[in-house]
């Protein structure tokens, strides 16, 4: 890595990420009314929205009560009455294909080492129905009311949680903190569950969400990628998502401006139940792999790693080439290094459970997602397009 990317990698490896409040996203980050947040790079046009991201924005709408049907909801985004907007723009990290509308409550953490980063993610839903699947369904409605009526009000007074400690045990005892994150969403249960009296509707939502940990998880990601955000010249990568569409990249040195992306392939991995379409890797969860978590950590996940097969060989394999740098926590390389691909290094993977294409199934799959690599070359481009306009002084080693 050049000298700017090691500075920015420097700030990443000092962040210390705290779930330190709960809150909507109204009055966290300002959403109004007419906006939505996806994941993944923008949208070209409200046409290319994918199917199931269409499904969570109705079901939202409803929610919101601002739509009485799901057409006359998906008549509104396709108008552009209501609009689509990325959420990493906001410092938003959401799930698969769940959108995040102004009365959602959000994590909110923050860095306690004291680089003022923050970032937010909204409530997982558990089992069942839900909004992350790309399904629109009386019961993916009622679940958005219990979380957001009741679970996130709940969770507004629960007290700093800190996230590294949680993830760092977990890692010992087989998550990988994307595909798996069982033994960190029990641990989180534990703590919340103590924090609340042990009973009641809430704590017995939570011990049956069984991946809790994962929405926080991903916030705490982007939190740390943040802090090591706007060094000129940088190519750490600090923005990476799917929107079921195009997959795209933001690095730090892009100075919080714009997305490079390209059109992406579906996660390759095993089906649940009989082979159906699957829509293109989508999710802000892609955050976690591209701290050098998931798939890029499946080694620490011998049961998944199993599961994946040779594919997951050959990401475990790509780790070494792709990161920067030992974690003082977690004590494993972490941040990627979009210079590496473009150097001749490994594509970066993602674990990402797969959705239906046709947003009518919810999840039929899981496996792995391959970065595209046009991507590293466009953001790379970019950074050293600015570094030569703005910043003269820095470093232009592309290969």
């Amino acid at each position: 890595m050049n000298d700017a990317t090691a500075r920015a990698v420097e700030r990443m490896l000092a962040a210390d990420p705290v779930w330190t409040e709960t809150g909507t996203a109204g009055e966290r980050i300002g959403l109004d009314r007419h906006t939505l947040l996806h994941a993944g790079p923008p949208f070209a046009d409200p046409a290319e929205i994918c199917p199931p991201i269409l499904n969570a924005a109705a079901a939202a709408l409803l929610f919101e009560g601002m739509a009485g049907s799901v057409e006359e909801a998906r008549a509104m985004v396709r108008s552009g009455t209501v609009m689509l907007r990325p959420a990493q723009d906001f410092g938003v990290v959401t799930p698969l294909a769940a959108v995040v509308s102004r009365s959602m409550w959000l994590h909110v953490v923050e860095d306690a080492g004291g680089s003022g980063a923050r970032a937010y993610s909204p409530l997982n839903e558990g089992g069942g129905p839900a909004l992350r699947f790309g399904i629109v369904s009386g019961a993916v409605v009622e679940r958005l009311r219990l979380l957001h009526g009741t679970v996130g009000p709940a969770l507004a007074g629960i007290g700093p949680v800190a996230l590294s400690a949680i993830a760092r045990e977990a890692m010992e005892q087989g998550d990988e903190l994307h595909g798996r994150v069982g033994v960190a969403s029990a641990l989180l249960t534990e703590t919340l569950v103590s924090r609340l009296g042990g009973t009641g509707e809430v704590c017995a939502f939570l011990k049956e969400a069984g991946q809790f940990f994962l929405n926080p998880w991903m916030a705490a990601c982007k939190t740390m990628l943040l802090a090591g955000d706007g060094v000129p010249g940088a190519a750490l990568v600090t923005a990476a998502g799917g929107n079921g569409v195009r997959f795209g990249l933001r690095l730090s040195g892009m100075m919080g401006e714009g997305w490079a992306s390209a059109p992406v392939a579906a996660p390759q991995g095993p089906d649940i139940g009989a082979s159906r379409p699957r829509l293109p890797a989508i999710g802000d969860s892609a955050v976690i792999d591209a701290l050098g978590f998931g798939a890029l950590a499946l080694d620490a996940a011998p049961l998944l790693r199993a599961e994946l097969g040779a594919a997951a060989e050959t990401a475990i394999a790509a780790a070494d080439r792709l990161l920067c740098a030992d974690h003082p926590v977690h004590g494993r390389r972490v941040g990627l290094d979009a210079r590496a691909v473009l150097l001749g290094g490994p594509v970066p993977p993602v674990c990402l459970a797969a959705l239906h294409a046709a947003g009518e199934d919810g999840i039929v799959g899981r496996g792995l997602a391959w970065h595209p690599p046009s991507c590293h070359a466009e953001a790379v481009a970019a950074v050293d397009r600015l570094s030569r306009a703005g910043f003269p002084d820095a470093p232009d080693r592309r290969a």
